[in-house]
């Protein structure tokens, strides 16, 4: 299937990489999906700069890149030469309509990317970021050809983790047991002066707002920490700061018995604090100090970040140390009756990885002890952040959870519809591996109803980060249900097919994500342009699009009742027939797309924007009895081809209206429950 002849690189007879170096070897896939390439270099060194070649009839190109450490963005181009630096997963589609996949691997201690290489040519790096470990072959690339282009990422990433042997696939993992509840963050609320009081604040405004999470973060600004005089402030005690008298125990009981938190989580950075530990104040962990050293890649992104990022100096636990440093950390949190953490800055461990075996040596050493101590501490419940490196991407092996973009930015307007797009992209093929969290947004923001959609279509946690008195109830009410659930679509959302290779922020398109409930589906469409030309007086970029039931996959029906959320209004479409729309700058309309089979398509709770996710089972009992398993209350509406004669919900017969002209059956459901529905004969 996948052949190297004369330097060409070959799917069945249509070349996709041409000028292959004649060093360059074919690894077979065991699965039969891709092939890997093996590289090999001059001399064994730290770091290598290789030559792939140069792509063949690629029309167009999506990659993701970090452009710094920490976190990727996404972008779109036509040249090879113009892949960005740092590259960790491309996508092509070809001129003969195909896509091909090419992402860089983990070999032994070596990490791979991508990038440019002149005007049509690609190159893989590959680095330890240790001088001391070195190589001269690596087996750097996997590439795949498929026909569509969800089948190929869903079936490589099988693929490449069998390969790699790192870590697990989403679907082998728990989940953290919070993600279906709603959550509030103290961040953006409080930043570092959180306190004790502070955290009663917000919890009881959302109390008087009627709408309540169910898990917290207490995020940065709980701890003892002091500042070096190198400059970088460090870790120098497990125990909560003088903000939080008696520690963090009265402040975990205080939220949970008087404002019903069930899971409460709390903030690290992955050492420590930003500097790391001190030594002094915590020895017994053989506490080095190490400088920053990340790889040429990132400082060509970021070039001061050795230098002018938290400190130059970082106070690093030796890898033997590692399983002991957190379970000390975290046991007195267990203890005082913390249920969760959230650990950030974990990419730093790259830039302090030198005597330590590199990047990738000490990123395992690091997860494997942090996971470690989260299983046996907190059931697992464990948020990675700050971590689009691919050794925590690929190398978790129980943790399930990750944020997949920077922050929520409220004073810049031109990150909101990035923040959706990086999202998406990052769901198409790093979800395989891990599930994204979309971060917090912030309710009363202007744009926190775009937010709040394309959290309906994530997939992820729903949380915030407002500030007393600055939430927007009415909003947060079409996320949460009364008990402080949330709706939660069932897979990663992603971007639609057509959507795949397009840059939203900078192309006038409608952008559509997508994700799945039981037998339903959910797409969000979004303007993610943002011009400033409303603040300048000047017309606004309006975008134009349609979304088909042929956006979701896997329903497989002939018809599909499609309900859109903010315009409350319904129809009828075929697989391929569209609803056209057209949305202003950090507009959005949400769709729930509802296969109609046996003359029946329930929408759900229609007031919450993923309405059908309360849907958790459906069908007919008889050939006049519909029934189904709904959770939450609210108006529930119900396509039916012939009238109903009776609801009943647990029993209790309701009240309800049928109207013929739309088909559409209308109920209040006063909570959790079975729902059955008599209809008149056919």
């Amino acid at each position: 299937m996948y052949q190297l002849i004369d330097q060409v690189l070959r799917f069945q007879t249509v070349p996709l990489l041409k000028e292959v170096p004649e060093s360059t070897r074919l690894c077979e896939d065991p699965l039969g999906v891709g092939v890997f390439l093996r590289l090999e270099a001059t001399e064994a060194s730290c770091w290598h700069k290789l030559r792939l070649g140069d792509p063949a009839g690629v029309r167009r190109w999506a990659a993701l890149h970090r452009y710094e450490p920490y976190w990727n963005t996404a972008c779109c181009g036509q040249q090879a030469g113009s892949v960005p630096v740092e590259t960790q997963f491309l996508l092509a589609e070809l001129e003969y309509g195909r896509f091909m996949v090419l992402v860089p691997l983990i070999d032994g201690d070596f990490r791979a990317s991508l990038q440019g290489e002149g005007e049509t040519s690609l190159a893989l790096v590959a680095e330890s970021n240790d001088p001391a470990v070195v190589t001269q072959v690596v087996t750097g690339l996997f590439l795949a050809v498929g026909e569509k282009p969800f089948a190929l990422l869903e079936q490589s990433a099988v693929s490449v983790n069998a390969w790699m042997k790192l870590g697990r696939l989403r679907d082998e993992k728990d989940l953290p047991d919070f993600m279906d509840t709603f959550g509030w963050c103290t961040w953006n609320a409080f930043y570092q002066e959180v306190s004790h009081e502070l955290v009663r604040q917000g919890l009881e405004s959302f109390r008087q707002g009627g709408v309540q999470p169910r898990f917290l973060i207490l995020d940065d600004g709980w701890q003892q920490v002091e500042k070096m005089p190198s400059g970088e402030t460090r870790l120098t005690g497990f125990g909560a700061n003088e903000k939080f008298p008696g520690g963090l125990q009265p402040t975990v009981q205080m939220a949970k018995d008087e404002f019903g938190i069930e899971i409460f989580t709390v903030w690290h950075a992955v050492l420590g604090y930003w500097g790391g530990v001190d030594g002094t104040a915590l020895p017994g962990y053989g506490v080095r100090p190490v400088g920053r050293s990340f790889g040429a890649g990132i400082l060509q992104h970021v070039p001061d970040h050795n230098e002018n990022w938290w400190g130059r100096v970082v106070g690093t636990v030796p890898p033997e140390h590692l399983g002991r440093f957190y379970q000390d950390y975290h046991r007195p949190l267990r203890q005082a009756g913390v249920d969760g953490i959230k650990v950030d800055n974990q990419a730093c461990i790259e830039g302090v990885s030198a005597g330590y075996g590199g990047r990738v040596r000490y990123m395992r050493a690091v997860h494997e002890a942090l996971e470690g101590s989260a299983q046996v501490h907190f059931r697992g419940n464990l948020t990675n952040c700050m971590s689009n490196a691919m050794e925590v991407l690929y190398g978790a092996l129980n943790s399930n959870l990750t944020r997949t973009s920077t922050d929520f930015w409220p004073w810049i307007p031109a990150s909101h519809g990035l923040h959706l797009y990086v999202n998406a992209l990052m769901g198409a093929w790093f979800g395989e591996f891990i599930w994204p969290d979309w971060d917090m947004f912030e309710s009363g923001h202007p744009a926190g109803a775009f937010h709040a959609a394309g959290r309906a279509v994530s997939g992820g946690p729903v949380f915030v980060s407002d500030k007393p008195g600055a939430q927007d109830f009415n909003l947060l009410r079409k996320l949460v249900l009364p008990d402080g659930r949330t709706l939660r679509a069932d897979f990663p959302g992603r971007p639609t097919a057509d959507c795949l290779l397009v840059d939203p922020t900078q192309e006038d398109v409608l952008y559509k994500i997508w994700s799945l409930n039981e037998d339903a589906g959910i797409v969000g469409a979004f303007n993610c342009r943002y011009s400033g030309k409303v603040e300048k007086g000047e017309p606004p970029i309006t975008v134009r699009g349609e979304v088909r039931p042929s956006d979701l996959e896997g329903l497989g029906a002939d018809c599909y009742v499609v309900y859109a959320h903010t315009r409350r209004e319904m129809c009828t479409l075929s697989g391929e027939e569209g609803w056209a729309l057209e949305l202003p700058e950090l507009g959005y309309e949400l769709f729930s797309i509802v296969p109609i089979r046996d003359g029946a398509a329930p929408l759900g709770l229609v007031d919450y924007m993923n309405g059908a996710g309360a849907v958790l089972s459906k069908g007919w009992v008889t050939e006049d009895i519909f029934q189904m398993l709904v959770r939450g209350s609210g108006l529930c509406l119900v396509w039916l081809d012939r009238p109903a004669v009776q609801v009943r919900h647990e029993g209790a017969a309701l009240d309800f209206s049928y109207v013929r002209e739309t088909n559409l059956l209308a109920f209040d459901l006063p909570g959790d429950g079975e729902v059955v529905i008599v209809t008149a004969p056919r």
